[in-house]
């Protein structure tokens, strides 16, 4: 909900010691808080409210980018990362190139930080039955909420990880208050039926939650409602589908989930967007297609999670993906042939340049092969730059950068480069493939000559030096504190538009691929819209759109999620919870991994971190395979 309040979690976690903690914190409390405090009702909602926005960390976030999205066929590091290895670059790169150890830092924003989060909300579903004011509709429903949380919590650990303890100190699924050295995981051996109580409990918990969470939720805020529940509980049991311990019915039970919001959009009060670009357009955040997002309070950089006034640095708890997808657009290098600075700073419009993430040539050129029938590749990437400026309207630097552009025949707008569709929409417009330069008042770049990590035999070769590549803009905001400032905007987590797309596997699993086909057909359709089309041409491009059953492969299904879903946080879990085989298939189309990831790279490694807190001389029996 907007009002979650991170200060509020920091006093809920004091309470309990999260597994692996070995140091104990001698302090003189002013205050004493025990866990009778959640059994009031406040004291409830203040659990509830930690337990919230805990999500900051786990999208959006700069940690959280890397782990759920570089290094998968999406997207790869980009040149910040590739060139300086320092600071949080580093994590980036070693993503990127599957060199991740267990000490790889970015490993402990889910593993180090979710535990204490699902040790509170243990004690929230055993207390809710002691709180004397809670009618039986707020007790079920606050109920719900704890328990949606708690399994949406293992289900990140368990993407990332595989199994993980359900016992964090005083039994299973119980509140642990007390130091605790141990980590209930058990030896490779006891893995198997861990992962299976993993999901169990994700499956009841996600169940109890469709029953007794509101139908609706507000429109101006993203509290749980049921079909967010129903949309996890669908994802639950389709990865459960993949996995060693499926049941029969597994890939049934995830349609019928799906199904259940996308035949009752009026009850669960929601709805595609016509238009693929209003599902991100700022302003537009609290829209029917966002099931769930990680909420945050504009320009209060602190209360979001960077612990610095000025906004200026990069926090594990920022929302910083408007900063983290956008390439290097200051180089002087792409500005005019008379060496005009027509971009003047970092404009709001154009985000920081962070350069951390880099989409893959598979992505840009391959998934998006047809880019004028499908809207999304457009109104997902930026392509085009234009004279702009960070300054104010009416300021001493913007009216002196207006009078420059005016002394040489340019105006705000006018363009500075622009990323062509493909080699031939770049060759048109007179740029060879070899010399990127264009006109006197800009510059054409192809996608020969984008960046890449890597310099292939040509000519064309990709470039090392001109840091350009289409950049996500999903996640723009243009309502920052400042030029390098992180968003206050909710960070989408569920969309309708995947549950459709979880339907269509779903079916095509249980063998109706024509199911399948008219499920993906519905966002392919809304896809081939764009405003200003004719009915004529609308009818056309959407034809176009169509696939048929025969088209279905799941392969196919994996690239629509890629066109729909692309840069929104859940890549690499969405191919690791399907198993080895197609976890490296499917990584191997990013040119940055090929013939570089193994089977072991499909589970994170356990934390050193957490190895070191177990009070147990065999501390690699809990490792994963081959680290």
């Amino acid at each position: 909900m907007k009002k979650h309040n991170l200060y509020i979690l920091v006093m809920v976690t004091l309470l309990i010691i999260s597994p692996g903690c070995n140091d104990l914190l001698n302090e003189n409390p002013k205050t004493t808080f025990t866990t009778d405090y959640f059994k009031t009702a406040q004291g409830y909602q203040d659990g509830l409210n930690a337990a919230y926005s805990y999500l900051r960390f786990q999208y959006g976030s700069n940690p959280a980018l890397g782990l759920n999205i570089t290094g998968t066929d999406e997207f790869t590091f980009g040149p910040e990362p590739n060139y300086n290895p320092s600071g949080d670059n580093q994590p980036h790169k070693l993503l990127g190139t599957y060199d991740v150890t267990p000490q790889a830092g970015y490993l402990g924003i889910t593993f180090n930080r979710t535990f204490p989060v699902i040790n509170t909300l243990n004690g929230l579903v055993a207390f809710a039955s002691q709180v004397p004011t809670f009618t039986e509709l707020q007790r079920n429903e606050s109920l719900a909420q704890a328990r949606y949380l708690r399994a949406h919590y293992y289900y990140l650990l368990v993407g990332q990880f595989g199994a993980v303890p359900l016992d964090l100190g005083s039994g299973e699924l119980a509140l642990n208050t007390l130091p605790f050295l141990g980590f209930n995981r058990g030896s490779a051996e006891d893995r198997e039926q861990l992962l299976a109580k993993n999901y169990q409990v994700m499956i009841e918990d996600l169940t109890f939650a469709t029953l007794n969470l509101p139908d609706r939720r507000n429109s101006n805020e993203f509290r749980l409602h049921k079909a967010v529940a129903f949309h996890l509980l669908a994802k639950v049991y389709l990865a459960r589908s993949y996995s060693t311990i499926a049941q029969t019915n597994d890939a049934q039970n995830a349609y019928l989930a799906a199904n259940e919001v996308i035949t009752n959009l009026g009850k669960y009060g929601v709805a595609l967007q016509t238009d693929f670009a209003e599902v991100f357009r700022q302003g537009n955040d609290y829209n029917s297609e966002i099931l769930f997002a990680a909420e945050r309070i504009p320009q209060e950089y602190v209360n979001n999670g960077y612990l610095n006034a000025n906004a200026d640095g990069i926090g594990d708890g920022e929302n910083m993906a408007s900063n983290c997808f956008t390439c290097n657009y200051e180089q002087p290098v792409l500005q005019t042939p008379a060496g005009l600075d027509i971009i003047d700073g970092r404009p709001f419009a154009f985000q920081r340049p962070l350069r951390k993430l880099a989409p893959t040539r598979w992505l840009t050129n391959v998934a998006f092969a047809d880019k004028t029938n499908d809207s999304r590749y457009h109104n997902s990437f930026r392509t085009l730059w234009t004279a702009a400026t960070q300054n104010a309207s009416g300021s001493t630097a913007y009216n002196n950068f207006i009078t420059m552009l005016t002394n040489n025949g340019l105006a705000l707008g006018d363009t500075a480069f622009y990323l062509a569709d493909t080699p031939a929409q770049a060759a048109a417009m007179g740029v060879s493939g070899t010399n990127p330069f264009g006109t006197k008042y800009y510059r054409v770049y192809s996608s020969d000559n984008w960046y890449s990590n890597q310099l292939y035999p040509g000519p064309p070769a990709p470039s090392n030096t001109i840091l350009v590549y289409p950049s996500l803009k999903k996640f723009v905001d243009v309502q920052r504190a400042s030029p390098n400032g992180s968003s206050g905007r909710p960070m989408p987590i569920f969309r309708l538009a995947e549950t459709y797309l979880i339907a269509a596997e779903a079916a095509f699993k249980t063998g109706n691929t024509t199911e399948a086909a008219n499920l993906i057909n519905v966002i392919r359709r809304r896809a081939a819209y764009r405003p200003g089309l004719s009915p004529a041409e609308l009818n056309t491009r959407r034809t176009n759109m169509e696939i048929t059953a025969g088209d279905v492969t799941l392969d196919f299904i994996l690239d629509e999620r890629a066109r729909e879903l692309a840069g929104e946080g859940m890549r690499w879990t969405d191919l690791a919870l399907r198993g080895t085989d197609v976890f490296i298939n499917r990584v191997n189309l990013n040119q940055d991994a090929n013939g570089k990831v193994q089977a072991k790279h499909r589970l994170r490694p356990i934390p050193q971190s957490q190895l070191d807190a177990i009070n147990d001389t065999d501390k690699q029996k809990y490792q994963n395979p081959g680290y």
